[in-house]
C-alpha cells in the first residue's frame, strides 16, 4: 500500500535544474504558444486538458465554430477542441527554430506552465473517460480489439474487476501502446522539466490559483480579461479506495514510480483509498448511454472515412480520365494538322493536272 503525506497545496516547486530558455525544447510536442500573450502551455492529458485548451484558445483569439465543424471521433463539442490542427497561430515548441525557442523564458517575461495530478487517480479518470463510457476514438477504434477492453457494467464488481484488468495490461504484451497514449503517459514524459524552462507549475485541485496567476501575467502584458475555464463531466464514476486493490495499487505505484518521486509529497493517497461512494443505478444507465452513442459515432465517423476515401479516389481518377483526354485531344490536333499540311502540299499540283486533262496541254 502506498502511503504518502499531504503538504499545504499552491503552486509546485519547480526543478532546481530548470534550464534558463526553451532552445532545447524542440521535442515537446504536446505544447501550445501563444506568441502575443508570452503564454505556452505543456499539455498533460487528464489533467483539465479539455479546459485549459478552451482557455488557450481564447487567449488566442479562436473562433470556436472552427472546432465546432470538425467532423471526426469526438464524442461532444468540448472534446472537438483536441483536433490540434484546427487551431491557427498557435505553434508546438517544435514548430519553432531553436533561437525562437530561446527567447521563450521566464527572464523574458514568458508565462510557461503545466498541471499535474496524482497519476493512481488520473489513471482512473483516464480509463473512465476512454475506456468505461465507450469513447468513440479509444474503445471503438484505437483499441477497439484489446482483451481488457470493459463490459457495460452493472454493478460495482464489474467496474472493479475490469478497471484491475486494465491496470494488469500495463504491464502486459500491450502496456507499452498504452504508456505511449498521452491519457497515460506518465506526466514527468510529458511535461519534459529538464528542457522547458516551466514559471510555474499546478496541482489540478490548484486551477483557480493558476488563473489569477495568468490573469495577473496578462495584465502586465496589457491584456487583462476574465478568463473562465469550462467543465465537462467524462467521468461518472466517483473515484472510490475499493478499486485500488493491493495489486492494481502495486502496478500503478511502479508504472508512475517518476510521477510519485518527483511529485507524491503533494498527494495524501490514504485519503483517496478511504473514500467509499456510492455509484447510483443512474451512473450505471449513464454508462450504457454513452457506451452506445460513441459505439455509433464511431459508426459514423469511420463511414464519412470510408466515403472521403471513395470520393478521394474518385477524384484521382476523374483527373488521371481528364489528363488521357487532354492527350488524345493533343494527338487528334497533332494528327489534323498534319493533313491539313499534307493536302495544302498536295493542292497545286492536282490542279495543274486536271487543267492539262481539260485543256489537252
Amino acid at each position: 500500500m502506498s502511503v504518502r503525506s499531504a503538504e499545504v497545496r499552491g503552486r509546485v516547486a519547480i526543478s532546481a535544474s530548470r534550464p534558463r530558455n526553451a532552445a532545447k525544447a524542440g521535442r515537446i510536442w504536446n505544447s501550445m504558444v501563444v506568441p502575443q500573450s508570452k503564454v505556452v502551455f505543456v499539455n498533460v492529458s487528464k489533467n483539465a486538458s479539455t479546459s485549459l485548451k478552451w482557455l488557450t484558445a481564447e487567449l488566442s483569439g479562436q473562433d470556436p465554430a472552427t472546432f465546432h465543424s470538425v467532423m471526426g471521433l469526438a464524442p461532444t463539442r468540448q472534446q472537438t477542441i483536441h483536433r490540434r490542427a484546427s487551431f491557427v497561430d498557435v505553434p508546438k515548441l517544435v514548430d519553432l527554430d531553436e533561437d525562437e525557442r530561446a527567447e521563450i523564458s521566464p527572464e523574458n517575461g514568458w508565462f510557461i506552465f503545466g498541471v499535474i495530478r496524482d497519476p493512481r487517480v488520473r489513471a482512473w479518470s483516464a480509463w473512465q473517460s476512454k475506456f468505461l463510457v465507450g469513447n468513440p476514438r479509444h474503445a471503438w477504434h484505437k483499441f477497439r480489439d484489446a482483451p481488457w477492453m470493459p463490459r457495460v457494467p452493472e454493478s460495482d464488481a464489474d467496474v472493479v474487476e475490469d478497471f484491475a484488468r486494465f491496470v494488469q495490461a500495463l504491464r502486459g504484451p500491450g502496456g507499452a501502446d498504452l504508456l505511449n497514449d498521452s491519457h497515460f503517459k506518465p506526466q514527468t514524459e510529458a511535461l519534459g522539466e529538464s528542457v522547458v524552462p516551466y514559471s510555474h507549475l499546478y496541482e489540478v485541485s490548484e486551477l483557480p490559483l493558476m488563473l489569477d496567476d495568468l490573469r495577473a501575467h496578462l495584465e502586465a502584458q496589457g491584456l487583462p480579461g476574465t478568463y473562465t475555464l469550462t467543465r465537462e463531466n467524462e467521468t461518472p464514476l466517483a473515484v472510490a479506495g475499493r478499486v485500488f486493490g493491493d495489486d492494481v495499487l502495486a502496478i500503478l505505484d511502479d508504472v508512475y514510480a517518476g510521477d510519485i518521486e518527483r511529485f507524491g509529497h503533494l498527494w495524501d493517497f490514504d485519503a483517496v483509498l478511504a473514500k467509499d461512494p456510492t455509484w447510483a443505478k443512474e451512473a450505471f444507465r449513464d454508462i450504457a448511454g454513452r457506451v452506445a452513442t460513441g459505439q455509433r459515432i464511431a459508426d459514423l465517423a469511420l463511414g464519412a472515412d470510408r466515403l472521403r476515401d471513395e470520393v478521394r479516389d474518385l477524384e484521382k481518377a476523374r483527373r488521371a480520365d481528364q489528363r488521357q483526354i487532354a492527350g488524345l485531344q493533343a494527338r487528334v490536333a497533332d494528327l489534323e494538322a498534319a493533313l491539313e499540311r499534307r493536302t495544302l502540299r498536295g493542292f497545286p499540283g492536282a490542279v495543274a493536272g486536271r487543267v492539262r486533262r481539260t485543256f489537252g496541254a
